[in-house]
């Protein structure tokens, strides 16, 4: 999907995504621990496991170590030369680490200063020389080391690996031979004490367990209903799809459920409130949930051909649309307006206000979106989220009016969103996401910052998840 069949980094995913997914066959790979600039086996397991922070490229330690050591052998074999032996004298042979003091992490900001700065800045943050390419020609910018987020780790033996290895294929070069071990180990220490306590695990890929656990009664429509306060929230990462570095880092996702209607609660950190898409270059805040029901879930970027996935999604512009419908008329109430053939209650030769040629106002049959019960064109529309189901990229289609079956409710506060997602677990509709109590399904989420640019596949997403439903 990302790298493609033969490896080269042109799956259908990855014009969506940046940093690129990397070409295998050019046996070129950014995570080494030797002097060749070569990877080894166990460099490639390492980077399977672990997965790529600032990148799309998630963890995949749910698989079993048989099947990664497998996926290291495949991955070979797509190389240009999967039989390339690597010296044993090329190995890095990681020397003993001195003590991390004050005085090592001062020698290390100045060796910094000198080495380091003139890319990633004086003070690490990534806003240094940004007119960079790698082998590629694809444009490249230097790492924020404060936000935690390395392609390996901060560890001090990856970091040494890092910097007498360089990065592959990046402008990041090679350290070895340059500075002795004790100073290397010098800025190694002040690089670690770049990175705040925590955020490294922040921004990783992981798979969690949400609980949606059973309650009587009515299940709470409103984000700051006071069940929902007595729910523990689970926090999932989210990484953009198109790395950039001020992003929604996470979702914290709390549900509940009472035997027939399912609630899910979202909550993240947004400055801006984006609502309104009347404007080309106006876009919506938005969050998604994504389900699967196979044992074994589809790729979690749309689904697969063979495997569908339902999809609950909100939208801010649609909430607002929901009260009253919105368009240009709503933007610009004294322009001048026209007569035209479509307006039904229009009597010619006289005299009307903008208000009376608003789409509501229009004969359907030549308005072609609504007129073709396209929901985003529909100005009776009255829920703020779509149901829609997807079988892979490019392929997301909204169910009919019919079977829009979700109820929604977003509150913009604080610089933060909370958002409810309400829908029968069981419809009578065949072919229909049904849940059942006792139930596990996968679950993935996507956050789109409208402030940002983001629509439609330009979105924060979640790896798949895990939605048990207690009995």
């Amino acid at each position: 999907m990302c790298h493609g069949l033969t490896g080269a980094g042109d799956g259908p995913a990855a014009y969506l995504l940046y940093p690129k997914p990397r070409d295998f066959t050019q046996n070129e790979f950014r995570l080494v621990s030797t002097s060749s600039m070569e990877a080894t086996d166990e460099d490639l397991f390492l980077t399977i496991t672990r997965g790529m922070p600032g990148s799309s490229m998630p963890s995949w330690e749910t698989l079993n170590p048989h099947e990664r050591w497998a996926l290291v052998s495949y991955i070979r074999s797509l190389t240009n030369d999967p039989n390339a032996p690597i010296e044993s004298d090329a190995l890095i042979q990681v020397p003993q680490e001195t003590p991390n003091t004050p005085q090592s992490i001062g020698r290390g900001r100045a060796l910094f200063s000198q080495a380091c700065a003139s890319c990633h800045g004086l003070q690490g943050k990534g806003d240094g020389q940004q007119v960079m390419t790698d082998n590629a020609g694809v444009p490249i910018t230097p790492r924020d080391l404060t936000a935690g987020i390395f392609k390996g780790s901060s560890s001090s033996h990856d970091l040494y690996n890092r910097l007498i290895a360089g990065l592959p294929g990046s402008p990041m070069p090679s350290y070895a031979g340059v500075y002795p071990d004790e100073q290397v180990w010098d800025l190694i220490h002040y690089v670690q004490s770049l990175v705040p306590p925590g955020v490294e695990e922040r921004v990783r890929l992981r798979p969690r367990t949400i609980q949606a656990h059973r309650i009587r009664g009515d299940l709470p429509g409103e984000p700051t209903a006071e069940a929902w306060k007595r729910v523990q929230p689970v926090r999932l990462v989210l990484t953009p799809l198109w790395w950039r570095d001020h992003r929604v880092e996470g979702v914290a996702v709390k549900a509940l459920h009472n035997g027939k209607t399912l609630a899910v609660h979202l909550a993240w950190d947004d400055p801006t409130r984006d609502h309104a898409t009347l404007r080309p270059q106006s876009f919506s805040d938005g969050v998604a949930v994504q389900f699967s029901t196979d044992d074994d879930p589809p790729f979690f970027g749309m689904g697969e051909a063979a495997s569908v996935v339902q999809i609950w999604h909100w939208k801010a512009s649609w909430q607002e649309d929901a009260t009253q419908w919105r368009d240009i008329e709503t933007a610009y109430p004294h322009a001048a307006v026209d007569w035209y053939e479509a307006q039904r209650d229009y009597r010619y030769g006289e005299p009307f206000e903008v208000s009376q040629s608003t789409t509501a106002s229009q004969d359907p049959q030549f308005m072609g979106g609504w007129g073709a019960d396209n929901p985003l064109s529909d100005p009776r529309r009255r829920s703020a989220a779509e149901e829609a189901l997807a079988t892979g990229l490019g392929t997301l289609t909204s169910r009919p009016p019919a079977l829009q079956c979700v109820d929604a409710k977003g509150l913009w506060q604080d610089g933060r969103w909370q958002v409810v997602l309400l829908r029968q677990m069981s419809p009578n509709e065949p072919g229909d996401l049904k849940l059942k109590p006792g139930q596990s399904v996968s679950v993935a989420f996507a956050v789109w910052d409208g402030h940002a640019g983001d629509r439609n596949g330009q979105k924060n997403v979640s790896i798949w998840n895990i939605l048990e439903l207690e009995r």
